[in-house]
């Protein structure tokens, strides 16, 4: 009788290779409307919090599954948008910075808990898992930062955590560097593609809320 526990022997195994590879999986079994995020998970995070997740570790998330990329990870930067995004139930993302939505979302950033943020949206492409994500510096500290990932637009960059350190407090936010590996990129048309899309978004766009590893409580902070 078999079990869940029944391994069939390694000698068979390896007669037994898979036709198909784990990033075909991915690519058909998440849904395919919107791309992955590309995240910083900060120790605000939940699941830096509850131990599920390495902190200060990049996680590429879709449809609440959270892929470990390490503490850095190279990208192809190919455009950028501006977001406001209001972190309640549904999540209400704006990319029209003229629009009232997104001027008040980012005056209500600057009050205490306001489950809002803005700032630059990034369009990547991710070598090592070989797909496009959204990247996106809504913080205060992100912001800053995020002069440096405009300076690698349709250039590689290598995003890594920064530490940043008060006389109350430390935290990390992520900062883009130049790339040295070579990487193998998508075709150009895939690049166009994507970037047509990133470029024309809705006027908002209505999601369900999931962890953002809010570091905005930081910025706060101080």
């Amino acid at each position: 009788m078999m079990s869940d526990e029944t391994l069939i022997p390694a000698e068979i195994v390896n007669q037994l290779p898979q036709k198909y590879s784990q990033a075909d999986f991915e690519a058909i079994s998440t849904s395919g409307k919107y791309l992955a995020r590309l995240q910083l998970m900060t120790s605000n995070s939940k699941q830096c919090k509850d131990g599920t997740f390495p902190i200060n570790h990049f996680a590429l998330i879709k449809d609440n599954l959270y892929k470990d990329l390490g503490s850095t990870v190279d990208v192809l930067i190919v455009a950028w948008r501006p977001k406001a995004l209001r972190l309640d139930e549904p999540v209400i993302s704006i990319f029209d910075p003229q629009d009232p939505q997104f001027k008040q979302i980012a005056e209500d950033s600057e009050e205490q808990n306001s489950k809002c943020m803005y700032g630059p949206e990034y369009l990547v492409w991710i070598p090592v898992v070989t797909q496009f994500a959204l990247f996106f510096m809504g913080s205060k500290s992100a912001r800053r930062e995020s002069a440096n990932m405009n300076a690698r637009l349709l250039k590689a960059g290598t995003l890594k955590p920064k530490k940043i350190e008060t006389k109350q407090r430390t935290w990390f936010c992520p900062t883009a560097t130049p790339c040295t590996t070579p990487f193998d990129l998508p075709s150009a048309d895939d690049i166009k593609q994507e970037k047509e899309k990133f470029d024309n978004p809705p006027k908002s766009l209505v999601e369900e809320a999931d962890d953002t590893g809010d570091d905005t409580k930081e910025d706060r902070a101080r």
